[in-house]
């Protein structure tokens, strides 16, 4: 019976996200103008989360999260680089994102959370690269800054600060007039660092080889073996099923983490070893959101890194 439950709930997040979530952020990302095939992607995946929000606000909680993943992508991409930010572009999507979140029922009450959210993922993602060049002593020294986060390395740590996702379920929530203060502490403290960790380390395992290459940080490395890998990502997605059970509206919180890992399970990349422990963790909605992605993958072979969906 439960497997039929989360085998319900993620067909159900699925049919949500391809039929009110997914129109609306290509329109809104035609308004804002042409981005490179990877910012529409990320764009395309973070909007899952607008299929938390009541219907009703839905629309508002898609050009939140839309102008809100740019200006995150923006930022990362030039920092990367090195290159100079350009500030009227990203106080415009700034502005554009605040104006949003702002006419959502509860955002004075989310908005102390989710304001460290965000600081918190753009400080991760600049340690994050100056890790590459400089070393991990500064980043180490960031990831234990954060305070205690007992049964996690630091560099899980860092990697859940560094995610984007606790931010993103927070405007969902902001969305919600029912949503508390204790609710919006919850859903923080079950999106970082647990969920936003794993997002962050499947990504990286996705890239490994192609961060290697390139000198690029890369959060997978730290682990001694590929075992030791698959066990502490169990071990993370275990804790996110865990608190993931006392957040409103639990189902879709799991069909959501069930899609995004099934999006990085679903790479040719992904060993064998971690795929299975973590399909096992996470249950039979993430085995069936695997198939799906394989096959949306198989439909559209020519092109790479399809939005995961929810």
């Amino acid at each position: 019976m439960q497997a039929m439950r989360e085998i319900a709930a993620a067909a159900g997040a699925l049919f949500a996200y391809l039929t009110t979530v997914l129109p609306r952020v290509r329109r809104e990302l035609k308004e804002l103008g042409p981005l490179p095939g990877e910012k529409v992607r990320n764009a395309e995946a973070v909007a899952v989360f607008a299929t938390l929000a009541p219907r009703r606000h839905r629309a508002a909680v898609v050009r939140t999260l839309v102008a809100l993943q740019v200006a995150i992508d923006l930022r990362d991409e030039l920092e990367e680089g090195g290159e100079e930010i350009d500030p009227q572009r990203l106080n415009l999507l700034e502005s554009r994102w605040r104006l949003e979140v702002a006419a959502l029922p509860t955002t004075e009450l989310v908005a102390p959370y989710l304001d460290r959210a965000i600081a918190r993922c753009e400080q991760g993602q600049l340690q994050t690269h100056r890790a590459a060049g400089e070393g991990t002593a500064s980043l180490r020294a960031w990831a234990e800054s954060l305070g205690a986060h007992p049964g996690y390395r630091w560099w899980e740590v860092a990697a859940g600060a560094s995610s984007s996702v606790a931010a993103h379920a927070l405007i969902a929530a902001a969305a919600d007039p029912d949503t508390t203060p204790a609710d919006a502490a919850a859903i923080d403290a079950g999106y970082n660092p647990p969920i936003g960790a794993l997002t962050v380390l499947l990504d990286d395992l996705v890239d490994s080889a192609t961060d290697r290459e390139a000198g690029e940080h890369n959060y997978i490395g730290y682990y001694e073996s590929e075992a030791e890998a698959a066990e502490r990502l169990s071990s993370i997605a275990n804790r996110s099923e865990a608190l993931i059970e006392g957040l409103p509206r639990s189902e879709r919180h799991r069909a959501i983490l069930a899609g995004v890992a099934a999006f990085y399970l679903s790479s040719p990349q992904t060993a064998p070893l971690i795929r299975e422990r973590l399909l096992t963790a996470l249950g039979p909605g993430a085995r069936v959101l695997v198939t799906f992605m394989r096959l949306r993958g198989r439909r559209r072979s020519g092109q790479a890194g399809n939005s995961p969906g929810p």
